[in-house]
């Protein structure tokens, strides 16, 4: 079976002392359960990254990814960090184009590639995060919309780079809402998906991830859907208990028992 990926993102959430503390509590509960056949990662803000992965050690249940990186290698960027630099620290990962970022950042698709290359260029995996607003939906964009973001996010990427990407599909309108997108939907967008990707000569080896106001109450329905690989979670990243019972979703689909939508 593909390998699932879970992905908390905390986004601008927890002080470095609370950082730390939710790895402390963490950490032995990975300790107790076969999470070895999982991919598991947590998202902080840049300054708890070397305090984070100081604790996670040799410790090879979760790892460490990186928020944003700068879309240069260097230079006189003042308040940005590149590719190298998390790298560096043990930062295996970097979200890339997260909604919030489109949004708000204003970060356009050349951007977004040049990004794809600088983590590439470091030996980390870029996650690159795709989706429509709501209004796209009701137009009947959203299809289109998803299909530019990915084609000229990895322009310039050869089949073999793009293997290494993993897609994240967050549709806009269910990041941090509480609505969710239905099964039908997810399972419809993350088929476009794979069918754009093929079209890309990057075949059944990217994983797409959803993200979206998945929770411990939907996960398991959600990540049972086919060309579900796994999740990108937000606010049910920052509490333990939650986040744990994501995980303990994601092994019940790695054991064959989990829900299949069809």
């Amino acid at each position: 079976m593909q390998k699932k990926y879970l992905i908390g993102n905390w986004k601008m959430y927890k002080t470095t002392q609370e950082a730390i503390g939710f790895m402390g509590a963490l950490l032995p509960e990975l300790k107790a359960i076969d999470a070895g056949s999982l991919a598991l990662y947590i998202a902080p803000s840049f300054v708890h990254l070397s305090a984070i992965a100081d604790l996670i050690g040799d410790h090879q249940s979760i790892q460490l990814i990186a928020q944003n990186c700068h879309h240069e290698a260097e230079g006189a960027f003042t308040g940005e960090v590149s590719a190298a630099m998390l790298a560096a620290i043990g930062v295996k990962g970097v979200l890339i184009g997260h909604s919030e970022r489109r949004s708000y950042q204003k970060e356009d698709h050349p951007l977004l590639a040049q990004k794809i290359k600088r983590v590439l260029e470091a030996g980390m995996q870029p996650f690159l995060c795709c989706g429509e607003s709501l209004a796209a939906r009701k137009h009947g964009k959203h299809k289109t919309i998803v299909q530019q973001q990915l084609q000229e996010s990895l322009m310039g990427l050869t089949p073999k780079e793009i293997e290494t990407v993993a897609i994240a599909y967050e549709p806009v309108w269910a990041i941090g809402t509480g609505q969710v997108a239905s099964l039908t939907v997810i399972t419809e967008m993350h088929a476009f998906i794979r069918e754009v990707l093929s079209e890309l000569c990057a075949g059944e080896k990217v994983p797409i991830l959803y993200g979206g106001s998945c929770n411990p109450q939907n996960a398991k329905a959600i990540l049972g859907c086919p060309n579900v690989a796994g999740g990108l979670i937000g606010g049910a990243s920052l509490r333990v208990d939650a986040f744990m019972q994501i995980v303990a979703a994601l092994l019940e689909q790695k054991d064959g028992t989990g829900y299949s939508c069809n």
